[in-house]
């Protein structure tokens, strides 16, 4: 007798008559929103670990004038850059001599 052993007839019946076309797109359907949710949580975890590693850096300490004379400083790169004009400069020194 030939035709469908056990084996032959319940690997075709899983693969073929299962649960259709329908059921073929919609297991597509499911592997990509898993595949979405692990790349998600996968890049939220980055960014989360990131923002901590940034937040947690110690803030820089300046002894005493130390920061008059970053401001001044910046203000100086402000000002050799254009983003300010030598008004705006003696006003902020000024502001900052007090």
């Amino acid at each position: 007798m030939m035709g469908y052993g056990r084996i032959g007839y319940g690997v075709g019946h899983m693969v073929g008559g299962g649960l259709g076309f329908g059921g073929l797109i919609f297991s597509f359907f499911l592997l990509a929103l898993v595949a979405v949710l692990v790349i998600w949580l996968v890049a939220g975890r980055k960014h989360g670990m990131h923002h901590m590693a940034m937040c947690n850096q110690p803030q820089a300490t300046y002894p005493a004038g130390g920061a008059q004379d970053n401001a001044l400083a910046i203000a100086r790169e402000r000002l050799a850059k254009g983003e300010i004009d030598t008004d705006q400069y003696n006003v902020i020194v000024s502001a900052l001599r007090g």
